[in-house]
């Protein structure tokens, strides 16, 4: 019986995302390419609200406080996990040193 429960342990764990982030890192792109003046070209405000906001709420801090070197890394993680990130990283990177090491 105990080995039965591990096994599924396992299997549960295993079946999760390893992602740090479950929101969609490509609408988050766009939406923050289109505010940082990106080809992706103006998306309306109702339809990003959501997406800007898990940008922001990525912070990385220690007991100091905000670490901005460590929020725009996980920043940028976060939208490289798009998976047409890799073909926009002018727009990645334009986003990152605009808004990357902003506090949310």
């Amino acid at each position: 019986m105990r080995k039965i429960i591990i096994a599924s342990v396992v299997i549960l764990a295993s079946s999760y995302s390893i992602a740090s982030y479950a929101k969609d890192p490509c609408k988050t792109l766009a939406c923050m390419a289109a505010k940082s003046g990106g080809e992706f070209g103006s998306v309306g405000d109702s339809d990003c609200s959501g997406a800007i906001a898990d940008f922001f709420n990525i912070v990385k801090k220690n007991k100091h406080g905000f670490r901005p070197g460590k929020t725009s890394d996980a920043r940028k993680q976060f939208l490289m996990e798009c998976s047409g990130a890799q073909e926009n990283t002018a727009a990645v990177n334009r986003v990152i040193s605009m808004f990357g090491r902003v506090k949310g």
